[in-house]
């Protein structure tokens, strides 16, 4: 298993700036790593170099760099809507929609195996009925899978965040998220668990891992106290960690161990991060022992 952290860390600037992607993998293969996701989700709001009218000639370039440094791009995480696609603006929805077909797009001029997407639901209409949820969200993202097996890219649902204190989410559950896979029964169609969102509702995330089992392929890895999605470094929060890596090769994930940590670094002056960022890859390097203890 491979450590891998997301373009995201240093994305956000003090100033309101928004750190090109270039510098971005620069930095993060000075702070020791060489398996990168990048992240696409600013591109909605007009941010990063996907947005820009040359955006292919910008990811082209992109590429390039990256391949001077060695640096690979195994996962990457496009735009997602703020609310239902019922429930946002038809100019909001047209942007969606071009810079999903960007993301995907992007993922596979560089490599991408797997683009994290969110899976949704329309609270008002749908929400606790299972088979409209699952239908809703295949009919939504059947022709960005479509799209997406058509570059060999591999979509990955993520587990979104419910709190115990609030109504039910679609697809906080691992047991929603395989339904929602295993419509498909498409190699290229797989999960994302993020750690910190399972927090909100696992007091115990080891049975859910084995729930998706095999379908796992690519993990966003982050810590929080179960209160507030905070993206921190394993050991910074209340999950188990100990508990839950070997749970990674009893399962026989194949995926990245992919840090989503940013807002650790988002209120930081920029030199900061490049030392803290340098700190995360040894609590990483010593999280990858835990996989496979001896």
């Amino acid at each position: 298993m491979r450590l891998s952290t997301t373009t995201g860390t240093f994305s956000l600037r003090l100033d309101g700036g928004y750190t090109p992607y270039k510098e971005s993998i620069r930095r993060l293969k000075a702070a020791g790593y060489d398996v990168l996701d990048i992240n696409f989700c600013r591109a909605l709001t007009g941010q990063t170099d996907l947005a820009a009218d040359d955006w292919e000639q910008r990811i082209q370039e992109l590429r390039d760099e990256a391949e001077k440094l060695g640096i690979e791009f195994s996962q990457s995480h496009p735009v997602f809507l703020p609310a239902h696609p019922n429930n946002v603006t038809a100019e909001k929805l047209e942007v969606y929609n071009e810079m999903m077909r960007r993301s995907i797009i992007a993922s596979s001029v560089l490599g991408v195996k797997w683009a994290v997407v969110h899976p949704h639901e329309d609270r008002a209409k749908t929400a606790l009925d299972f088979d409209a949820c699952i239908k809703d969200n295949v009919e939504h993202f059947s022709p960005y899978v479509e799209l997406a097996v058509k570059h060999n890219v591999g979509i990955a649902f993520e587990n979104m965040i419910e709190r115990p204190t609030s109504m039910r989410r679609f697809a906080s559950h691992a047991s929603e998220l395989a339904a929602i896979i295993d419509v498909w029964n498409e190699p290229l169609v797989g999960a994302c668990w993020d750690f910190g969102h399972a927090n909100f509702l696992y007091k115990d995330q080891r049975p859910a891992l084995r729930t998706l089992g095999k379908r796992l392929k690519a993990t966003h890895v982050n810590d929080n106290y179960g209160n507030s999605d905070e993206h921190m470094f394993p050991f910074h929060g209340s999950v188990d960690w100990r508990s839950l890596l070997p749970v990674l090769a009893e399962i026989g994930y194949e995926g990245d161990f992919t840090y989503e940590t940013h807002k650790e670094f988002n209120g930081l002056p920029e030199p900061i991060k490049d030392q803290l960022a340098k700190v995360g890859y040894d609590i990483a390097q010593y999280c990858l022992t835990l996989v496979n203890p001896q």
